[in-house]
């Protein structure tokens, strides 16, 4: 094979490489990583959770949001409308980091009990998740101004740890 030859068929596979790695990765909304037919104008319910780490501290209790609270609306309006892509690590990585004392962890399973669907979108270490009919890393636009605004939503929700006797805060 001679050098013209060798380097089209690597300008073939590139090309190839690149036009998978792009439909792979583009953005797409919330429903299409979701489990079952799914859409966030039906979500019913959603369970969520929200700390800040702390290396010997536990994660709360998850909290059930239903169609009367009004957190569960503002939750779904940050889902609609945002794109999410697979990052290239998530095509081959499907679990998270070990976050940092003090960064902001959640995890949100929103529920469509008509359709019997769901998805959960698992926020820790700087890194995005989303499981549904599988699971893989994603990113956005502004992802971590749009994780703060997720988290500074659910947070409230859950009390503020009880001091420890010898005056720790435990989560």
């Amino acid at each position: 094979m001679s050098l013209k030859h060798t380097l089209t068929v690597l300008l073939i596979l590139l090309i190839a490489v690149a036009v998978v790695g792009l439909v792979l990765c583009r953005p797409m909304s919330a429903e299409r990583y979701a489990k079952g037919v799914f859409n966030l104008a039906a979500v019913d319910g959603a369970y969520v959770t929200a700390w800040e780490y702390a290396p010997e501290g536990t994660e709360p209790e998850e909290l059930l949001l239903n169609t009367e609270d009004r957190t569960l609306s503002r939750l779904t309006d940050l889902f609609d409308g945002k794109g999410f892509g697979m990052t290239p690590g998530g095509l081959f990585d499907h679990e998270l980091p070990e976050p940092e004392a003090g960064d902001i962890c959640w995890r949100v399973t929103l529920q469509c009990t008509v359709s019997d669907s769901s998805l959960t979108a698992e926020y820790r270490g700087g890194e995005l998740m989303l499981t549904g009919s599988g699971s893989t890393l994603v990113t956005a636009q502004d992802k971590d101004e749009w994780a703060r605004d997720v988290f500074d939503l659910i947070a409230p929700l859950f009390p503020e740890p009880e001091p420890a006797e010898d005056g720790d805060v435990q989560q």
